[in-house]
């Protein structure tokens, strides 16, 4: 299993911070912190409960599931969304290889 990581100054002037812990294609861990805001608080937490078992092709389907249920400031989901595929393939790029599911 290896980590990836995507940091970005967000359009808002916002840091956002995705951690992605990848193995054989399949998201076991992730964490997504920054300077933004959101409401519900715990809206974030469900998130990255909600993507862990998900493959990389599914976190954008994962992420626009949370539309209309979390408000973001100085972010967006999309930002999220963005910065999870990008962690997630850096994890891929830097697993070992022969690494199986």
């Amino acid at each position: 299993m290896s980590w990836g990581s995507a940091l970005r100054k967000v359009r808002g002037g916002k840091t956002v911070k995705v951690e992605v812990r990848v193995k054989g294609g399949v998201i076991r861990e992730v964490v997504i912190s920054g300077d933004f805001f959101a409401y519900p608080p715990e809206a974030i937490e469900e998130l990255e409960r909600a993507l862990v078992g998900a493959s990389v092709e599914e976190v954008a389907s994962v992420v626009r599931s949370f539309k209309g249920r979390v408000q973001v400031v100085g972010a967006s989901l999309k930002d999220f969304e963005e910065l999870l595929v990008e962690a997630a393939r850096h994890a891929e790029e830097s697993a070992p290889k022969g690494e199986g599911p």
